[in-house]
């Protein structure tokens, strides 16, 4: 191991530089459609003159922006000029409907995070939170990363839960809190096609979103959601399943244990609460294991949105003071995520 020194310390806060200028140009190129033309002709590549006519972009801006993008490589170029997508990011950047796809969770860095750090300063001396979600756009962003979750569900987490997947075979009534623009339910509505589906968010933008979407498809008969919280839930002994996907961190400290007590009382006895959040440190220790990536950095996003992680021992207490029993934890996607479940 290379000794501290100024040097590396230097080098290292440069690479977290070099990080924050490799996000805002892959933003750039995700805005202006570069990596889908490139998605496109990935088998020939374009030159740039070939892309800025095909995009309408400024051919000189361009080139520099292929430049920088090779230099990071996210992009290669052939003896010709033509320059091509580095392997296997078509899937990450390239094809925005594979579920690899990772420019959401760019843009959101980028356009929703990045502006709100720009007055993080003042929020760190106040101690005041800002709203979320208080706009259509801020919305439909935010969801866009989780839209593909329904995925991890149907491949990697009910086919370990088998009797999870027997029930919404059977047919049961399932209701998510915390539903959004109701992807997962409206997925779960299509491939279990005896089970009817509840959604509840507090997100106006969401639920009018979900509510097209369920028309659309003609799924009003088992598919509903609502404009309310979770601690307005008024439902006793009514659903087989209740899920809080990516949704327990959001749940403001205040009103989070009425919301999981909420969750108990919507249970008929011997139903089933579904949790999938991220892992989030117990000691110090554990702030520099990368198993907690996306929790630690997920908190310090949302600090000021009022947002507090709970780790695996503040989520038992919580589930337990709530009623529920036989907690068990399975962690997701190499410790990406952890699936709680629980039982009333």
């Amino acid at each position: 191991m290379e000794e501290v020194s100024t040097k590396t310390q230097m080098a290292k806060i440069r690479s977290f530089e070099k990080g924050f200028m490799a996000t805002h140009l892959i933003n750039i190129g995700a805005k202006v459609g570069v990596f889908e033309k490139l998605n496109e002709k990935k088998e020939q590549g374009l030159t740039v003159t070939d892309l800025a006519n095909e995009l309408g972009l400024c051919e000189p801006y361009l080139k520099f922006w292929c430049q920088t993008a090779y230099h990071f490589q996210i992009l290669d170029c052939d003896d010709h000029g033509k320059f091509k997508l580095q392997p296997f990011l078509d899937e990450i950047l390239g094809d925005k409907n594979h579920f690899r796809n990772y420019l959401a969770n760019i843009a959101v860095d980028i356009d929703l995070l990045g502006k709100a750090m720009m007055d993080a300063a003042e929020y760190f001396r106040t101690g005041k939170t800002i709203e979320t979600f208080a706009e259509p756009e801020v919305s439909r962003i935010g969801y866009e990363t989780t839209k593909n979750i329904y995925l991890a569900f149907l491949f990697m987490i009910l086919p370990k839960n088998e009797h999870l997947k027997e029930l919404l075979d059977q047919g049961i009534k399932f209701l998510d809190i915390g539903c959004g623009n109701g992807t997962l339910i409206i997925q779960f509505a299509q491939a279990f096609a005896k089970s009817k589906f509840v959604g509840i968010s507090p997100d106006i933008h969401g639920i009018e979103a979900a509510k097209a979407t369920i028309s659309h498809l003609g799924l009003e008969d088992r598919v509903s959601v609502e404009n309310i919280g979770g601690q307005n839930l008024s439902y006793k002994d009514e659903f087989d399943m209740v899920s809080m996907v990516v949704t327990l961190h959001e749940i403001s400290p205040d009103v989070r244990e009425s919301v999981v007590e909420k969750a108990h009382q919507a249970l008929k006895t011997g139903g089933y609460l579904l949790i999938l959040d991220f892992p989030y440190p117990n000691n110090l220790e554990d702030f520099r294991n990368p198993i907690y990536d996306y929790g630690i950095l997920d908190q310090f996003y949302e600090t000021i949105m009022g947002t507090v992680h709970l780790n695996n021992e503040e989520q038992n207490e919580i589930l337990t003071r709530a009623g529920f029993k036989n907690i068990q934890r399975m962690p997701i996607g190499k410790g990406m995520f952890d699936f709680i479940t629980a039982t009333k």
